[in-house]
C-alpha cells in the first residue's frame, strides 16, 4: 500500500507543472499572453510592475495556480 502511495505522489510531483514562464504584451486592461487570455494587474506583483508601459513586452513567472505572476524583466521597450 505505501509503494502505491509512493508511485501516486510521485507521478503527480512530475507531471504538475509548479510554475512556468510566459511572454506577453502589456496593455492597458494588464497583460496579454494570448487573443483570449489577459492577465489583470491585480494579478502581477514584482519590482518592474511599476516601471511598465503600454506596447512593453515581458516575461513572466506563473506560480502554481496561476494566481499570481511575477515581472521577470521587460523584453522589448
Amino acid at each position: 500500500m505505501i509503494n502505491e502511495i509512493k508511485i501516486i505522489v510521485q507521478n503527480y510531483l512530475s507531471n504538475t507543472k509548479l510554475c512556468s514562464f510566459m511572454i506577453g504584451t502589456v496593455t492597458s486592461e494588464g497583460v496579454r499572453i494570448s487573443d483570449k487570455l489577459i492577465i489583470p494587474m491585480e494579478l502581477i506583483v514584482g519590482n518592474l510592475k511599476s516601471t511598465i508601459t503600454t506596447g512593453q513586452k515581458v516575461r513572466l513567472l506563473r506560480n502554481h495556480g496561476g494566481q499570481q505572476f511575477y515581472i521577470l524583466e521587460v523584453i522589448q521597450e
